[in-house]
């Protein structure tokens, strides 16, 4: 009876040893499960949150206040350049020089043009000096007195003819000279009259005339020797040089590039989704690939009031391109080394 009692036993025990390293394998399975579980979403305060957009990206380009191309306005091969690339230079200074002797002739001539009129104008509106005045009173005297003495003869000369002594041909030679020194006599105290009066307005007007046409012509050929020289429109630095000396040029083609340096900036294009979040005054950083390390802030000193064509295309062919844009003005600081027409990466603060 004991041993069929025992043997129960151990046919009871039996099950529980066999099933052990199963539910030890659950067991491993579950640590397993929570742990990756626990892995794959950590805890709420190591979690980091989603941070909302707080800046607007864009393509940028470093320009200049005032940015121009000198160009030819002479055809003609260049003599003399004056400047180097990088020389600062004053505004009216002499950059360059064309070939123009024969416009140099032409000014020295029309200069001496308005010499001889401006002499003649200031004679005629001077008038007659006293000597010429003097001249024509004792030629009006003498005139005068050759008018009485034929006058003189010619009565005579009637009365020989009534009583018959002399021909009728003399009387007429008598009435002749006579006739002869009044027009005389006229003409002299007419010419009197002249010189005392002075210079008629008529002849002054054309003299006058005169005057302003060699004026007019001069300024003429001055123009025309002007165009033959290159001055700086304004004080700034000349940024590139596009010719040498003895090279001939057409009208229009480019010589020099001249800009004002020292008032920099970025002209950036932003996007038309972005153009509404846009303030005077937000901060920006400003790149450049060709200069690694170095950013520079500054801040939207200028918003445009236009949409307008994409101009600054990016290199990456990933970008989109968007072909409607606005343009802002971005301040850099005066010691930014960019150069002018850099393309810039541009930052704005939101």
């Amino acid at each position: 009876m004991k041993n069929k009692r025992n043997s129960r036993q151990i046919s009871r025990k039996r099950p529980l040893g066999r099933s052990w390293p199963i539910f030890l394998l659950w067991v491993l399975l579950a640590l397993a499960a929570c742990r990756s579980h626990t892995d794959e979403q950590p805890p709420l305060d190591q979690a980091a949150p989603a941070s909302p957009v707080d800046s607007i990206y864009a393509y940028g380009i470093v320009d200049a206040r005032y940015h121009s191309t000198l160009s030819a306005k002479f055809p003609g091969k260049i003599e003399r350049i004056l400047v180097h690339e990088g020389e600062r230079v004053k505004k009216g200074q002499l950059l360059a020089v064309f070939e123009a002797r024969e416009l140099t002739a032409q000014v020295t001539a029309a200069k001496a043009g308005v010499k001889v009129a401006e002499a003649a104008f200031a004679e005629g509106e001077a008038g007659f000096r006293k000597q010429e005045v003097q001249e024509g009173a004792e030629s009006l005297a003498e005139a005068q007195a050759r008018l009485a003495k034929a006058q003189v003869d010619w009565q005579r000369a009637q009365r020989l003819l009534d009583a018959k002594v002399i021909p009728r041909t003399s009387w007429e030679a008598a009435r002749l000279a006579w006739q002869e020194a009044a027009a005389h006599a006229n003409a002299a105290q007419a010419h009197l009259a002249l010189l005392r009066e002075g210079t008629r307005q008529e002849a002054l007007t054309v003299l006058r005339r005169k005057l302003a046409l060699a004026r007019a012509q001069q300024q003429e050929a001055e123009a025309a020797l002007a165009n033959s020289r290159l001055t700086a429109p304004y004080a700034g630095v000349i940024t590139r040089k596009h010719r040498e000396e003895g090279e001939a040029l057409d009208i229009g083609m480019p010589v020099l590039d001249i800009a004002t340096y020292d008032n920099r900036y970025v002209r950036a294009e932003i996007d038309e989704t972005d153009i509404g979040k846009l303030k005077l005054g937000q901060k920006t950083l400003v790149t450049a690939d060709g200069f690694p390390g170095l950013e520079f802030p500054g801040q939207v000193t200028e918003i445009k009031q236009q949409m307008g064509a994409k101009q600054l295309i990016p290199t990456d062919p990933s970008k989109i391109v968007d072909y409607k844009v606005l343009d802002v003005e971005v301040s850099i600081p005066p010691d930014c080394p960019f150069p002018l027409k850099l393309p810039v990466n541009v930052r704005i603060a939101l």
